[in-house]
């Protein structure tokens, strides 16, 4: 049998966990699919995750919270946008919601002021000065702060601060 064809190892499958996990952190469900997309058996894969959470090196609510902590204070998204970004990394939506709300209430900062002080480097006085484009330019920011997850009542707050 050739060598990429031979059966992949319960003790290698732990050599590959730990080389992953020594490139950058994962997620319990992206260590999970590295691991699977390498060849390992389900049943290797399920002991290597097992372990991995027994000593601590996949920690999801960690991970979340570490990670919507740094993006809450990056300041460029809002609470769902964090949350959208965790569940993309591989976080539990539910998770990744309660660790994006989380982040934001322990920087105490508030969704409505990130939407505002990015709406405001999104738009020029020029543009709030001239009727049409105006409505353009409200539109284009509307679109921008619900792209990055800002909630409908904060960005009908900032587009109404803008057109008043």
């Amino acid at each position: 049998m050739p060598s990429s064809r031979r059966p992949r190892t319960l003790a290698e499958a732990y050599v590959a966990a730990y080389k992953l996990l020594a490139i950058q952190a994962r997620t319990e469900s992206g260590l999970r699919e590295a691991l699977l997309r390498r060849g390992y058996s389900a049943e290797h894969v399920a002991e290597v995750m097992g372990e991995m959470v027994r000593l601590g090196y996949i920690d999801d609510v960690a991970a979340a919270s570490r990670w919507a902590e740094h993006a809450a204070c990056e300041r460029r998204y809002g609470v769902r946008g964090i949350a959208v970004k965790l569940s993309n990394r591989g976080i539990d939506p539910l998770l990744a919601a309660q660790a994006a709300q989380a982040a934001y209430e322990s920087e105490g900062i508030d969704e409505y002021e990130v939407a505002r002080d990015l709406a405001a480097g999104r738009v020029s006085s020029d543009e709030l000065s001239d009727v049409e484009l105006r409505e353009r330019a409200v539109r284009r920011v509307a679109r921008f702060l619900e792209h990055r997850g800002f909630r409908a009542d904060t960005i009908s707050r900032v587009v109404k601060d803008l057109t008043h």
